[in-house]
């Protein structure tokens, strides 16, 4: 919110040195200009604010990019009348892009230069819009020229405003140098203080009030902290109990499934089976295809009703054995190094998979890349939870789970428990296990 707020004042103090010049009668103020011009300012602050800290991923948060960069499109000939300045309107918004990849790498370590390319489409988009408004209704763009009173240079609204984007990068370039130094502004001598739930807590009991937190990991929570220092502090805890202050596939801190565990059976980068590991039982799912049986079940509930809806779906891929996901892995690192491999496929033991429990779907057969942004997987993503799956590996948890977006891959945990997540908001089934299966919550 620093770079929002800072850009929303920055605005009102350009726009009352206009009032002055309209006092001064250099200028005659239109208010409809004022209005579209301010709120195009303050748009153009709020793409800053939104997307500086998140991880754009190849799927549809480039569309999302696409859309939000429209209005700016849309404003720039409407409000400025740049068509014969085109150039310098893409030139502004690769700028824009710029930093914000800057700012996504400092606060993610990732960032993805794909965003230029949709963004630009999205301007060009909002100019074609614009020229067909202008078809329609001329007199709009008329309405919304700023004239000048006198015959002498006038700085003109679009350079100002252009300035004021500037200023909030130089405020949020020291807000981000801050974060990155590891600063903390509410660290005062030997004692910190963290915000939670607007109760401050000082060092030594600032969390005695997290029901799962472990005294023996007060240390890990605070290095990670640290390094987090907007992220809530139930947040870090719940972070650091499933071990994601450490690098994924740690020997030190990987464990196994229990055979009988019942759901949910908690399969990632940490945790993981034995390599003779196989469910109990094992029935039809579709085709070749094999699950649990309630697995299944709770499938074959989820596609029926699906069809009554008019949508179908295939199955994809279910249970793989450990030397079946082996072959698989060393297949693919033919082609992508270690780290890459990582992103998209487990490592043998440690695949979902494995429990006869996950399934990836398609309305396609057989094309899992066709799922993404369909109807089904709309439907799915909202309904999923009803009977008892989840979506695992969602957009805005890859630096929990370890794995890039797959609206595809979902798993049966059993319905109370996809439930209390969708209740409660709980995104992963990392942070489900911490608070309700190695912590018994009060």
């Amino acid at each position: 919110m620093l770079y929002f707020l800072l850009g929303i004042l920055a605005v009102i103090g350009v726009h009352t040195i206009l009032l002055k010049k309209q006092m001064e009668r250099r200028i005659k103020i239109n208010r409809y200009h004022m209005i579209v011009s301010a709120l195009f300012s303050i748009y153009t602050i709020f793409l800053i604010e939104f997307l500086h800290d998140r991880k754009i991923h190849m799927n549809y948060e480039l569309l999302n990019i696409f859309l939000i960069y429209v209005p700016i499109g849309i404003a720039m000939p409407l409000i400025y009348q740049r068509y014969k300045y085109f150039i310098r309107d893409v030139i502004y918004v690769v700028l824009i892009d710029l930093y914000i990849l800057i700012l996504q790498n400092f606060s993610t370590g990732k960032h993805n230069s794909l965003m230029i390319l949709f963004s630009l489409l999205g301007l060009l988009f909002g100019y074609f819009i614009c020229t067909c408004i202008n078809h329609v209704y001329p007199e709009l763009r008329k309405s919304l020229i700023l004239k000048k009173r006198r015959k002498k240079i006038v700085i003109s609204l679009y350079e100002i405003e252009t300035i004021t984007v500037c200023f909030v990068v130089l405020f949020s370039i020291i807000a981000t140098a801050e974060q990155v130094s590891g600063k903390n502004t509410n660290k005062e001598g030997k004692e910190s203080v963290h915000q939670t739930s607007g109760v401050p807590q000082e060092e030594g009991d600032r969390y005695s009030h997290i029901y799962y937190a472990d005294a023996d990991k007060y240390d890990r929570y605070d290095a990670y902290a640290k390094k987090n220092p907007r992220m809530p502090l139930e947040e870090v805890v719940w972070r650091v109990d499933a071990n994601l202050d450490q690098e994924f596939y740690d020997e030190k801190y990987i464990k196994y499934a229990d055979e009988n565990t019942d759901t949910p059976l908690l399969i990632n980068k940490f945790n993981r089976v034995e390599d003779d590991f196989e469910p109990d039982e094992l029935v039809a799912l579709e085709g070749d295809y094999i699950a649990t049986p309630q697995t299944v079940a709770a499938y074959q509930k989820l596609t029926d009703d699906m069809e009554e809806l008019g949508m179908k779906i295939y199955v994809c891929s279910s249970y793989r054995s450990v030397n079946y996901q082996d072959r698989l892995y060393r297949y693919y690192l033919k082609t992508d190094s270690v780290e890459e491999v990582d992103t998209y496929s487990s490592r043998p033991g440690f695949s979902e998979h494995h429990t006869g429990r996950a399934i990836d779907v398609s309305q396609v057969y057989n094309k899992l890349e066709a799922f993404e942004g369909s109807d089904e997987a709309l439907w799915l993503y909202a309904n999923a939870y009803k009977y008892g799956f989840i979506v695992r590996y969602k957009d805005d948890q890859t630096d929990v789970t370890g794995y890039i977006f797959e609206p595809w891959h979902i798993v049966y945990v059993g319905e109370e428990i996809s439930n209390t997540m969708h209740d409660e908001k709980i995104e992963t089934l990392e942070e489900y296990v911490v608070k309700y299966v190695d912590h018994h919550k009060p």
